[in-house]
C-alpha cells in the first residue's frame, strides 16, 4: 500500500526546493492520486495543483500575454517534472521515467501589471508504457 501522505510531502519538498532557483514563489501545492484498483498499490495517474507568484516578465499586450503565460506554464511544468512519482509510489528523476504531465488547466489568474502575478494551475501526470 502506498502511503499517499508521506510521498506527497516528500514530493512537495523537492518541488519547493527546485522552484527556489526559478522565477516562481509557490504558495500552495496539492497532490492527489488515482489508483488502478482499490488497494492503493499502483498509481494510475496523479494531479499536482499549484498556486504561485510568478516573478518573470509578462507583456500586458493580449497576444504577447497569452504567449508569455504559455511559456510560464511550460517552465512550471519543467519544475514539477524534475522529480515524479513512479506507479509503485517511489520518487524518481523525471528524465528517467515513463511519467509525463499533460498541458495544465488554469484555475485562476490574479494579474495586475507590476503588482500581482498570482496563478493557480493544475497538471495531470500520466504513465506511458
Amino acid at each position: 500500500m502506498i502511503n499517499q501522505e508521506v510521498i506527497s510531502e516528500k514530493l512537495k519538498y523537492l518541488i519547493l526546493m527546485n522552484a527556489k532557483s526559478t522565477q516562481f514563489e509557490i504558495t500552495n501545492l496539492f497532490v492527489e492520486f488515482e489508483f488502478t484498483d482499490g488497494t492503493s498499490t499502483k498509481i494510475e495517474n496523479y494531479d499536482i495543483d499549484v498556486k504561485f507568484d510568478y516573478n518573470g516578465a509578462l507583456d500586458p499586450d493580449m497576444y504577447s500575454f497569452a504567449h508569455d503565460i504559455q511559456r510560464m506554464s511550460e517552465k512550471m511544468r519543467d519544475v514539477l517534472s524534475e522529480y515524479v512519482i513512479s506507479q509503485e509510489g517511489k520518487i524518481v528523476s523525471g528524465n528517467n521515467s515513463n511519467c509525463y504531465p499533460a498541458e495544465p488547466m488554469i484555475f485562476s489568474i490574479d494579474y495586475r501589471i507590476d503588482e500581482t502575478h498570482i496563478f493557480e494551475l493544475g497538471y495531470k501526470f500520466h504513465y506511458h508504457d
